[in-house]
């Protein structure tokens, strides 16, 4: 009975991929960069104090083989450079996608880059990328390889951490107290592309991806184990983790003081992933992509006696990027950095 109630669960977790969220029918979703700026619901504007200064980071996994075609890379590049973002987490990228990538990043003042390209022996999606305006030691990126200790993980993590200049936002005064040499304050962010729900030669069944979480879990729990270790509190971590809100990975980051920008700002009804078969006579849509955020007190700076912390203000799922670009959908939320109550 057990066996059949967890294939039925199997059968029904496919096939709602297959079908559109019934709100999704009744209201389409729009989100562009421009909708940052408002105001969402979900903050209570008199508990809100005036952000110091705010950051955009988008996430979005660029296919690996969509850099060798001409129309998905170029709404692909249309996607990350008009969205406004100041860091750039990218995910499957290669040698074509750095070289593509560099001639826009450097016009568009993306000062510093660093590129992760898969090895011989390595998956050919295992490639990940950050651009950023802002100062990043390169010297000091990390690529976390969790095989060793996870079975089945199959992609590596990247872990740098930015320096975000303190510019004062409207309205706002900063008077540093105790910061470090250049008044900026360093925010860590993971880079994170965890088990897609595949078996290791590309085939997929109704179980893969139940099957496959553990793995995702376990590689989630891996790395926060190295973070503790080391002592190093991970800011943000974004990136394709291959699952949902509600999967294990996630409720254990969120377990471990962690929220979800895509699941407090975008409606559950939109998906951030579309897998054609058959053309496009049907489209698996799942919810894959994902930027979680800690809201701790971010380092010593100090502003009016009072410490900093970051908060998550505005989230969204790009629009217009559904088709003919990557499978995946650009991911992209604004931060606050704002002083402590």
């Amino acid at each position: 009975m057990a066996t059949i109630w967890v294939l039925l669960r199997d059968i029904i977790a496919f096939s709602n991929q297959f079908f559109p969220h019934p709100i999704a029918l009744l209201r389409s979703y729009r989100f562009s960069p421009a909708d940052l700026a408002i105001e969402s619901p979900t903050k209570d504007e008199q508990s809100s104090p005036t952000p110091l200064t705010t950051i955009d980071v988008l996430s979005y996994n660029v296919n690996n083989e969509a850099a060798h075609n001409p129309t998905r890379r170029r709404r692909i590049l249309r996607a990350i450079f008009s969205s406004g973002a100041q860091i750039i987490l990218l995910q499957e990228t290669n040698p074509s996608w750095e070289e593509l990538l560099r001639e826009d990043a450097v016009a568009l003042e993306f000062v510093y880059t660093y590129f992760h390209h898969p090895g011989p022996s390595d998956r050919k999606a295992g490639g990940s990328a950050i651009l950023s305006q802002f100062p990043l030691d390169v010297d000091k990126i990390q690529m976390l390889d969790f095989s060793d200790k996870v079975s089945g993980s199959v992609f590596p993590l990247m872990l740098c951490d930015v320096s975000i200049p303190m510019i004062p936002m409207r309205g706002s005064s900063i008077t540093r107290t105790s910061t470090q040499g250049n008044g900026n304050v360093t925010i860590t962010i993971a880079n994170i592309h965890l088990r897609p729900p595949v078996n290791l030669d590309g085939s997929a069944w109704l179980d893969t991806a139940r099957k496959t979480e553990p793995i995702r879990i376990n590689e989630v729990k891996e790395f926060i184990r190295r973070s503790q270790e080391s002592k190093r509190t991970i800011d943000i971590i974004a990136g394709d983790f291959n699952e949902g809100d509600d999967s294990g990975a996630i409720r254990h980051l969120i377990q471990e003081g962690y929220s979800n920008a895509l699941s407090q700002y975008v409606p559950r009804s939109k998906e951030t992933h579309r897998w054609n078969y058959f053309g496009r006579v049907w489209q698996l849509r799942k919810r894959l992509d994902h930027i979680l955020w800690r809201s701790d007190a971010l380092s010593s700076t100090r502003v009016e006696d009072c410490r900093l912390k970051l908060d998550c203000v505005n989230c969204g799922v790009l629009s217009g990027y559904e088709n003919d670009a990557s499978d995946h959908q650009p991911v992209l939320s604004r931060f606050a950095i704002i002083k402590e109550i």
